[in-house]
């Protein structure tokens, strides 16, 4: 039985979004009109994948940087780390996370009925007994 102490196994098809995700992101951010190497696509990739395991060793960030490598598009000769990022976003979809991307829809998504409409209190009237008082003299 395992123990609640244990590291539990990574699930590499549930994390490779996040990886994708943060290359993405990575390439956006960190000069987007520089060419794009394969070494620098695979250090990236490494080191993101590092990052999400906790930087824990064990081998379960090679897995995911190896499992996300066989998810990347393909490296085109002269194309910019911006550029690239676009072709990574586009994959994300297919990998599980669909987010919307139009200008005008919401970033968090609307649950109907939560909260739920206002309804206005209705005051209550304190009632008297009715019937004669009995008085103490």
């Amino acid at each position: 039985m395992p123990n609640c102490t244990d590291l539990n196994a990574l699930d590499v098809e549930a994390v490779a979004p996040l990886v994708l995700s943060a290359v993405a992101e990575h390439f956006t951010v960190t000069n987007p009109t520089d060419v794009l190497e394969s070494a620098n696509l695979l250090i990236c990739v490494g080191a993101e994948a590092f990052r999400l395991v906790d930087r824990r060793p064990g081998g379960e960030a090679q897995a995911l940087a190896k499992h996300v490598m066989t998810l990347m598009p393909e490296l085109h000769e002269g194309i910019t780390r911006g550029e690239y990022a676009l072709h990574v976003r586009a994959l994300l979809p297919s990998a599980g996370h669909d987010w919307p991307d139009g200008p005008n829809d919401p970033a968090i998504p609307r649950i109907t009925g939560i909260p739920a409409p206002r309804k206005d209190p209705k005051p209550s009237v304190p009632t008297q007994p009715s019937g004669p008082k009995a008085v103490t003299v």
